[in-house]
C-alpha cells in the first residue's frame, strides 16, 4: 500500500509521466532523425544514379548505334549482295559455297571491332552460316527451322524491318551447340531482316552478337564490390546481363506495373530484401529497347555514420534527461505548494465553510488561479443571497397573480345568468352561444394540462365553429377526416382554432357565398400530419414563399389580406418550443383557396 500512496502523490506522478513522455519524445526524435537522414542520403544517391543511369543509358544506346551502323557496312559488300540477290532460288550447295567469303568477312569485321562476338547469316530455306573470330558453323535448314525460324526475334525482324530488333538473354549455345559449359555465355543480340538493294524481297536475316560481358563493362566498369550490384532486365523482370554473371537469367526484383505512370515506370527507387539483406533499388527505363538497369545498393552501406549521430544524439538526450530530473525535483516541489493550500481550502469549502479565501497569493500562474478561487469562494456567497432574494420575489409575484385571477365560478354563473335571461326572451341563438362558450372556456380553467388528445382539440373547435356560424349565419362549412385510431394521438391544446380564424378571415374575401374548411388528418412515418384547406382566395406563389419564409425563422407577420398573423406565429412557436425546429407550420400551394400544413410527433395511445 505504501508504494501505491506514494505514487498518487502529484508531484511523484508529474515527474514520472515527464520523464515517460521524455523518453517517448527522445525515441520518436531519434527515429525520426534516423529516417530523415536515411531518406536524405537515399535521395541524394538516386539524384546521382539518375545522372549516371542517363550516361549509361546514352552509352547503351550508342553501342546498338554502332552495331546498326555496322550491319548496314556489313550488307554493303559486293559479295554479301551477291549472295543475297536472288537468295531464296540459290541451291544449298550454292549457298554453302559463300562459307569462306562470309568466313573472311566475319574475321575482319570482329577483328576490327572488339565488342562484336559473333555474326549468322541465315535464310528459311538455306539453314544458317557465320560465326566468331575463331570459329566457323553451318545448320541445316532442319536443324536451324527447329530452334531458330520458330523463335520470336525472328518474327520481330520480319515485321520490324527495316529497323533492328535487340533481343536479351540468348546465349552461345543458341548458335553454336558445340560452344556448352565453361565456353558457353550471354550474348545480346542484334537482328535486322535484309534483302539485296536490287530485290524487294526479304531474303534473309543478319545476326549481330555483342557479348554480355561486354555490355556489362559499360555500366559496371567502376562499380565496387561494396557498392552493391547493377544489372539490366527486361520488362518481365528476368535479368539479361549483371555485374555477377551467376544471376544472368534468374528474376530480377519487382519492376512497375503497367498501370503506374509513365514518370514512374521510368525511373524511381523502393527498398527490399535481397539474400536477407535490406537494399534500396533504384531503377531506371532504358529509351531503345524498354529494358531496366537497376541499381541495389546495401543500406548498411551508408547506415554507418547515422548511427554514429543517432548514438552521439541518445547521449545528449540522456545527459539532459537527467539534469532536468534532478532540476524539476526541487523545483516541482515549490510548485506544487500552492496546489497542496488550495487542495486544503477547497475540502473546507465541500464541508459548507463559505466565504473562505487566501491571504497570501504568489506572483505566478498559481496566483492567478488563487485569486480566481478567492472571485470564485466570494461570488457563491453573493450568488446564494441573490438566489435567496429571487426565490423570495418570485413568490411574492405568484402571490400577486394568484390575486389578479379571475374567478372561473363567478364566469360560469355570469354565463348561466345571461343564458337563463336569454332563455326567457326565447333568444335560442344567444343560448347556444352562451353555451358553445362555456364549453370554450371550461377546459381552459378546469385542466392545466397543455397537452390533449386529437378528438379534445376537435370538440372544442367544433363549439368555436358553431359560434362562429351564428356570426356568418352559418356560411362556415366545417369537414373532418380523421381516422378512428389517430383521435388518441396527443397534440398541444388549442392549436387548430387561430388556424381556422384565419382561414374563415381568408374565405370571407373570397367571392363565393360558402366558406368550407376541411381538417385531415394523417400519419407520416413518426408525425402526425395536420392539413387545414380552406375555400378563400388563396395566396400567390411570391406571397407563399414569404410566408414560409417568415414562419420558418419565427417572424410574426400577416398572412393573408384578412389576418393578422398572430395566431400562426404563437402556434408556430408553442410547437416548436414543444418539439424543436423541425416542426411547425408550413403553407402549401393550391389551385384554388390555401393549405396549411402542421406537423408534430405522432404520440398515439
Amino acid at each position: 500500500m505504501k508504494p501505491l500512496r506514494w505514487f498518487q502523490s502529484l508531484r511523484t506522478q508529474l515527474i514520472v509521466f515527464f520523464m515517460i513522455i521524455s523518453v517517448v519524445v527522445l525515441s520518436a526524435a531519434s527515429y525520426y532523425l534516423y529516417s530523415f537522414m536515411l531518406g536524405m542520403i537515399k535521395e541524394q544517391n538516386e539524384r546521382l544514379l539518375f545522372q549516371q543511369f542517363q550516361q549509361l543509358d546514352h552509352n547503351i544506346s550508342g553501342l546498338f548505334s554502332d552495331v546498326d551502323r555496322l550491319q548496314k557496312l556489313f550488307l554493303q559488300d559486293e559479295d554479301m549482295q551477291a549472295l543475297l540477290l536472288n537468295l531464296s532460288e540459290k541451291s544449298e550447295l550454292e549457298f554453302l559455297n559463300y562459307k569462306n567469303m562470309l568466313h573472311d568477312h566475319i574475321t575482319r569485321f570482329i577483328g576490327n571491332y572488339g565488342y562484336v562476338h559473333s555474326i549468322y547469316v541465315t535464310a528459311e530455306n538455306q539453314g544458317a552460316v557465320g560465326g566468331s573470330g575463331d570459329t566457323t558453323l553451318v545448320h541445316s535448314v532442319e536443324a536451324w527451322s527447329q530452334s531458330f525460324f520458330a523463335s520470336e526475334p525472328y518474327r520481330k525482324s520480319q515485321e520490324l524491318y527495316p529497323g533492328i530488333v535487340i533481343e536479351g538473354g540468348m546465349t552461345k549455345s543458341f548458335y553454336n551447340p558445340y560452344m556448352t559449359g565453361a565456353n558457353d555465355g550471354a550474348l545480346v543480340s542484334v537482328l535486322r531482316g535484309t534483302r539485296a538493294i536490287s530485290d524487294p524481297r526479304i531474303s534473309a536475316t543478319l545476326i549481330f552478337n555483342i557479348d554480355e560481358r561486354y555490355l556489362a563493362s559499360v555500366y559496371s566498369a567502376s562499380l565496387d564490390a561494396d557498392d552493391g550490384e547493377m544489372y539490366i532486365a527486361d520488362a518481365d523482370g528476368t535479368i539479361l546481363s549483371a555485374s555477377r554473371p551467376e544471376r544472368i537469367g534468374t528474376q530480377g526484383p519487382a519492376l512497375p506495373d503497367e498501370g503506374v505512370s509513365d514518370a514512374q515506370s521510368a525511373y524511381g527507387s523502393y527498398d527490399d530484401f535481397v539474400d536477407g539483406e535490406r537494399v534500396q533499388i533504384v531503377y531506371f527505363r532504358l529509351q531503345d529497347t524498354g529494358w531496366y538497369i537497376l541499381r541495389e545498393i546495401p543500406l548498411d552501406a551508408f547506415s554507418a555514420q547515422i548511427y554514429a549521430v543517432q548514438r552521439m544524439i541518445v547521449l545528449v538526450f540522456l545527459i539532459s534527461l537527467l539534469a532536468i530530473f534532478i532540476v524539476s525535483y526541487f523545483w516541482l516541489n515549490k510548485m506544487i505548494r500552492p496546489l497542496h493550500l488550495l487542495s486544503g481550502k477547497m475540502k473546507d469549502m465541500s464541508r459548507g465553510e463559505l466565504g473562505v479565501t487566501f491571504h497570501e497569493v504568489p506572483n505566478n500562474e498559481f496566483g492567478t488561479v488563487i485569486r480566481r478561487f478567492n472571485e470564485m469562494s466570494l461570488s457563491m456567497v453573493d450568488l446564494i443571497d441573490k438566489n435567496n432574494a429571487m426565490q423570495e420575489q418570485k413568490r411574492e409575484l405568484e402571490i400577486e397573480a394568484l390575486q389578479y385571477q379571475i374567478n372561473p365560478h363567478f364566469l360560469y354563473n355570469t354565463l348561466n345568468s345571461v343564458r337563463w335571461m336569454a332563455s326567457i326572451i326565447k333568444a335560442d341563438n344567444i343560448v347556444e352561444t352562451i353555451v358553445a362558450l362555456g364549453n370554450i372556456l371550461r377546459p381552459v380553467f378546469s385542466n392545466k394540462d397543455p397537452m390533449c388528445t386529437l378528438q379534445d382539440e376537435l370538440h372544442y373547435l367544433q363549439h368555436y365553429i358553431k359560434i362562429i356560424n351564428i356570426r356568418f349565419n352559418n356560411r362556415v362549412q366545417f369537414d373532418i377526416d380523421v381516422d378512428e385510431p389517430l383521435l388518441a394521438c396527443r397534440v398541444p391544446r388549442f392549436i387548430l382554432q387561430p388556424l381556422v380564424e384565419n382561414s374563415i378571415q381568408a374565405g370571407r374575401q373570397a367571392e363565393d357565398h360558402e366558406i368550407r374548411i376541411s381538417i385531415v388528418a394523417e400519419p407520416s412515418g413518426g408525425d402526425l400530419i395536420l392539413r387545414i384547406i380552406d375555400s378563400g382566395a388563396g395566396l400567390e406563389p411570391d406571397r407563399l414563399e414569404e410566408l414560409n419564409r417568415t414562419l420558418e425563422v419565427g417572424e410574426s407577420r400577416a398572412p393573408s389580406g384578412g389576418g393578422s398573423g398572430i395566431g400562426l406565429h404563437n402556434v408556430n412557436k408553442r410547437i416548436r418550443l414543444y418539439y424543436g425546429a423541425a416542426y411547425g407550420l408550413h403553407f402549401e400551394s393550391r389551385a384554388k383557396g390555401a393549405e396549411v400544413v402542421v406537423r408534430v410527433p405522432s404520440s398515439c395511445a
